[in-house]
């Protein structure tokens, strides 16, 4: 029988604890855990912070690079057997094409 009156008491306790605003979470040191977007929180000291989260969602960038031909000189050089080749121009060409970028979302919070 004393068990269940000292269940009673602790549950009786702790909703006190959360009805007055969870300053007790504040000591135990929880409050790290709470979420950043809960505004108008309470700490130990009773401190009103009032921040205001705004969530910012991810999205998609893309950006068009076109295409170009690109130019190289290979210079002339000496063989194994003294023969001189002689340097010479090269062409490639590099096709256009779409470079896509994910930006991730965030929160900011005005205080």
């Amino acid at each position: 029988m004393r068990a269940q009156q000292v269940r009673r008491s602790f549950a009786a306790a702790v909703a006190g604890a959360l009805m007055a605003g969870g300053a007790a979470v504040g000591t135990a040191g929880m409050s790290s855990a709470a979420t950043p977007a809960a505004p108008n929180t309470t700490t130990a000291v009773g401190q009103q912070i009032d921040a205001k989260c705004h969530w910012h969602p991810g999205h998609w960038t893309k950006h068009w690079h076109k295409g170009h031909w690109e130019y190289r000189w290979h210079s002339g050089w000496y063989d194994g057997h003294h023969h001189w080749h002689k340097g010479h121009w090269s062409k490639q060409w590099y096709p256009g094409h779409w470079e896509k970028q994910w930006h991730k979302g965030y929160f900011s919070c005005n205080r």
